[in-house]
């Protein structure tokens, strides 16, 4: 509900609406969360545009910097103050609750640049980077402790200052008579930016990791109102906590410079000098769009202090691209042989005729790639039907198609793949991915026929009832063999996207119901047991723990499958599995997991019941020697533990207040016991090792 109120609430026009509704079939779209960014990167002269070249000496500086910038305005506010100088922000309890309110939108989905990272689609050689971001995500929704998830301490303060508001996720949202007051359209637009820069993160890594390297930087905005709210007598708890937790030394500025140095480092060390320049630039360009959506003190044309004015053209700065010199040689070639044919034709294309369009002596100058950006606003009629039809070949077609992609009003996508030297990809080469569950997409097309929990595994269900004190008290699987690989690695892979998507809107996670369900995410993905402050730096710096799909890597080493080459994705691992001849039972469910996955509102019980369901698979593999070290044994079975707890809660509350989500785990649950124990079977006799009976 928040999502489409966000765009709804923006502004925006019907054409810029639909490009985001086309968001889902062409991510080069993502880049236009904000017109601002595109005059930004025009001007090299400012902020992080100075820093060329990636040097990782240089960007400590830059970011030291700016920390310290920052720190010297604070001390001149603390000077204007004892001197007797009014507050900046407010100066009363009603110009606070309107900046309190305005601020809303942005605040209320802290963290959500990051919410789609660390999947289990994401590439296997950058996970430590991935998982080193999603640790600042988790501490922002407060380590699985809901009293500290900052949405929450957000809409305390909405409450305390007198402007409450609904869940966001709820109808009630838009009703709220408080919605009035978040009247800002800087705080829209930054809300919407959030999100839409999320949703790619296999596409937009770089940018993302930019984007917040720029957004944990501590503000003077949140220094200047944890003092202004006190003096009110407003508990500025919400800003004194990102004070502390955004700090540069332990906490997420540190955090984040030192996830992009590393980012940086995996590809200087793995690519050419030339795609670590065009990786910089896109850290480069997801800096600038934070900072440009910055909702702090601005001028009237709403930058910030430190924003960015363009003073430059563009085309002095960036080279021509790929994609444009093609289209440039189209026209080149078709002004040889045909300018007389369009002699009578008063059709103009920004101030010159067809005719003098093909006139050959105009593709001859240095200023050839302002003629090809005058075509812009051009709709050629290449397609049957048209009058241009069979001028140009098919694979003529398929570049002016990737290009014409890229044009419209005001499109800094343009901009922004000629700034960083990435080459565009055509929308309809993009749409057949995103039926794909094995690469990270938000939204996947419906399969009716694999979208019911009925199958192969569902034949001979006993009646289905789940035991709210004893979820596992089946006897336990039989540890698999290697024989069994195949099926069982497909099926581990998969099981992990359970419950990653359940966590991809922070305004959602502010309970208590949710906070299980990142507690078991942070055990899944090997993160050290949860103190009561967060971990930061040092959670980075410390031996890393092994992760479930470490366990899985670990799985495959063991079957001796490989002799070249290890899986670099979850596609890979599948496309093994099968080769190794996986069954299509397994190939189905395995599948269909994916796919519920990425509908975790619809399929939530669902997806809980599985979970409690391959707790049984965890448990079972771990009792394997053959396939895991000791060392690797006793690690799952930490992990399993801390699930196991995380779930066992998750499912009790939902048995108190939601019959029929309750209902939906009992049949997640049959279904995966089922097919598990069609795969391995049952140990006979043996007792269930799983602790959560005990508890």
């Amino acid at each position: 509900m928040f999502k489409s109120f966000c765009l709804q609430h923006t502004s925006l026009t019907q054409e810029s609406s639909s490009k985001m509704g086309v968001l889902m079939n062409f991510p080069g779209h993502l880049i236009m969360a904000n017109e601002r960014d595109s005059l930004a990167l025009e001007d090299p002269q400012k902020g992080i545009l100075r820093v060329e070249s990636y040097d990782a000496e240089r960007l400590r500086f830059f970011i030291h910097d700016e920390h310290e910038n920052t720190m010297n305005e604070w001390a001149r506010y603390h000077d204007r103050r004892e001197l007797g100088v009014g507050p900046t922000l407010f100066g009363n309890i009603a110009e606070a609750r309107t900046w309190v309110a305005q601020r809303a939108p942005a605040k209320i989905v802290d963290g959500a640049w990051l919410s789609h990272i660390h999947k289990i689609t994401t590439p296997f050689a950058l996970r430590g980077v991935t998982k080193d971001a999603w640790q600042i995500l988790s501490e922002e929704l407060g380590d699985g402790d809901v009293t500290r998830n900052h949405d929450l301490v957000y809409n305390q303060l909405l409450k305390e200052i007198g402007c409450p508001l609904q869940d966001p996720q709820s109808h009630d949202f838009i009703k709220s008579s408080n919605l009035k007051a978040m009247d800002d359209q800087r705080s829209w637009k930054g809300a919407v930016a959030q999100l839409l820069i999320s949703l790619f993160p296999n596409e937009f890594l770089p940018e993302i990791l930019g984007f917040n390297m720029h957004y944990e930087l501590i503000s003077l905005e949140a220094l200047m109102a944890a003092r202004e709210l006190k003096e009110l007598g407003v508990n500025p708890s919400y800003f004194l906590l990102h004070i502390c937790i955004d700090n540069a030394d332990s906490g997420h500025t540190g955090m984040a410079l030192l996830n992009v140095i590393d980012y940086l480092e995996f590809i200087k060390a793995t690519k050419s000098p030339s795609v670590l320049e065009e990786h910089w630039r896109r850290v480069q360009a997801g800096y600038t769009l934070s900072q440009t959506l910055a909702v702090s003190p601005c001028d009237g044309n709403g930058f910030s202090e430190s924003g960015i004015q363009a003073s430059r053209c563009v085309s002095q700065i960036v080279p021509t691209d790929s994609l444009s010199r093609q289209t440039i040689e189209i026209f080149k070639s078709k002004s040889t042989v045909s300018p007389k044919y369009h002699c009578q034709s008063k059709v103009k294309i920004g101030n010159r005729t067809l005719a003098e369009w093909l006139d050959s002596s105009l593709w001859k100058h240095e200023d050839e790639q302002k003629h090809i950006e005058a075509f812009g606003g051009a709709c050629p009629e290449l397609s049957w039907g048209g009058r241009m039809f069979g001028a140009f070949t098919n694979e003529e077609l398929d570049a002016l198609i990737a290009w014409i992609d890229l044009l419209g009003p005001e499109n800094s996508t343009w901009l922004y793949y000629r700034f960083t030297f990435r080459v565009a990809v055509a929308s309809r080469d993009v749409v057949g991915g995103l039926q794909d569950p094995a690469c990270h997409h938000p939204t996947l097309a419906a399969r009716n026929a694999d979208e019911t929990i009925n199958g192969a595994f569902m034949e001979e269900l006993p009646n289905c009832r789940l035991d709210a004190e004893c979820p596992a008290g089946k006897l336990p699987l039989n540890p698999p063999s290697k024989s069994q690989l195949p099926d069982i690695v497909a099926l581990w892979f998969a099981h992990i996207g359970l419950l990653e998507n359940m966590i991809n809107v922070p305004a959602r996670t502010a309970t208590s119901l949710y906070s299980s369900i990142l507690l078991a995410l942070r055990a899944q993905a090997g993160f050290a047991i949860e103190a009561h402050i967060p971990a930061g730096m040092a959670e980075i710096s410390r031996q890393p723990g092994y992760s479930l799909v470490d366990i899985g890597l670990e799985l495959i080493s063991s079957g001796q499958w490989i002799r070249d080459a290890n899986p670099s994705c979850l596609k890979d691992v599948f496309i093994l599995a099968r080769k190794q001849g996986q069954s299509a039972e397994s190939i189905e469910l395995s599948d269909n997991m994916l796919r519920w996955a990425n509908r975790p509102d619809e399929k939530f019980g669902l997806l809980v019941g599985l979970a409690l369901a391959f707790l049984g698979l965890k448990e079972a593999v771990a009792r394997s020697h053959e396939l895991l070290s000791e060392e690797i044994q006793a690690a799952l079975k930490v992990i399993v533990e801390r699930e196991e707890k995380s779930l066992f809660s998750c499912m009790q509350e939902i048995e108190n207040t939601d019959d029929g989500c309750y209902k939906d785990i009992e049949k997640g649950y049959c279904l995966g016991r089922s097919a598990l124990e069609k795969l391995l079977g049952k140990t006979a006799g043996d007792t269930n090792t799983l602790g959560m009976c005990a508890a």
